[in-house]
């Protein structure tokens, strides 16, 4: 999210309505220097509640009139979308330079007279077929002869997810996950990292939370098989898990996995039914006893710190 490309949308955007919603869309993905915008067309059309028709024309007009820059086209592979950035003179407070119009094409040789059709009395010239450019509902394509503009995405392929960019990487997703003790799974990693968008402020707790909680006794227990993967980490709001980390600390009580999580901690099996028939301990008595483990520590680092 860019809020300096946003205030300069609706500062000096040329147009209004839909497409100034749109522009704003964009910007929403923008760097600073008006790089990096790759939504996808459902992504768009959801931000701004329109069609994706609507949504895929008025980026025709975007960059018909220069001010979006298409930079790379979709290869038709799940979470690769057409890559745009918005012109460089405009974002450097100048104006969208005037498009050139028109194409300049190959001379052609000369060729023979237009054929003609007898239809009876009257004699119908058949034009003769343009050699030099194709044209389609979509705009020109690219032929042997000439050269045009390049032609506007028609589709993307339907994801439920947000698609990662063309080069790899998010802002500070490397970083983070270097100091994370799994590192199985990195793309679902990046992907949920996308998903978040943790701010520069949330960043500074999960590293916090992360130097933290690589410490405890569960993440270093059997040399930190017990450790999630960071995508599941991050879907459950890890960085709250623990004290001193910024975040809000989650109650060891709060559910049966939470209670298990704080006794295997303290060296306890997790509770099974067998334990029904065995010991005749239900999970309410096995949770007292990991209350009074709890309390007994504590009475310990008290005593300690005395």
């Amino acid at each position: 999210m860019s809020i300096k490309v946003m205030s300069m949308v609706f500062d000096r955007y040329p147009s209004g309505g839909m497409e100034r919603l749109l522009a704003l869309a964009m910007a929403d993905h923008a760097s600073d220097d008006g790089t990096r915008i790759w939504p996808s067309v459902d992504e768009l059309a959801r931000k701004t509640m329109q069609s994706r028709s609507s949504v895929q024309r008025q980026i025709r007009r975007m960059v018909e009139t220069g001010w979006l820059i298409q930079v790379r086209s979709a290869t038709g592979r799940p979470g690769v979308t057409n890559e745009y950035r918005i012109c460089r003179e405009w974002i450097e407070g100048g104006l969208v330079p005037v498009p050139e119009r028109g194409v300049n094409l190959t001379p052609l040789s000369p060729s023979a007279p237009a054929e003609v059709i007898h239809t009876g009395v009257n004699l119908t010239p058949v034009s003769e077929p343009e050699r030099g450019v194709t044209t389609a509902e979509r705009g020109v394509t690219r032929d042997e002869r000439g050269v045009t503009a390049m032609t506007p995405e028609s589709s993307e392929p339907s994801m439920n997810h947000t698609p990662l960019p063309p080069d790899g990487g998010a802002d500070g997703f490397d970083e983070i996950f270097s100091t994370y003790p799994n590192q199985a799974n990195r793309l679902k990693a990046e992907r949920r990292w996308r998903r978040v968008m943790p701010s520069a402020a949330l960043q500074r707790t999960i590293r916090a939370a992360i130097a933290a909680q690589r410490l405890s006794r569960k993440w270093t227990k059997e040399g930190g098989a017990y450790v999630p993967e960071f995508h599941t980490w991050l879907r459950n709001m890890g960085w709250c898990d623990g004290d001193g980390t910024g975040g809000t600390a989650v109650l060891w009580d709060t559910n049966r996995s939470t209670i298990e999580a704080k006794a295997a901690e303290l060296g306890l099996q997790p509770w099974n039914e067998a334990d029904l028939s065995v010991n005749r301990e239900t999970f309410v008595a096995y949770t007292e006893r990991v209350r009074r483990l709890v309390e007994r520590a504590k009475e310990g680092e008290a005593c300690a710190s005395m």
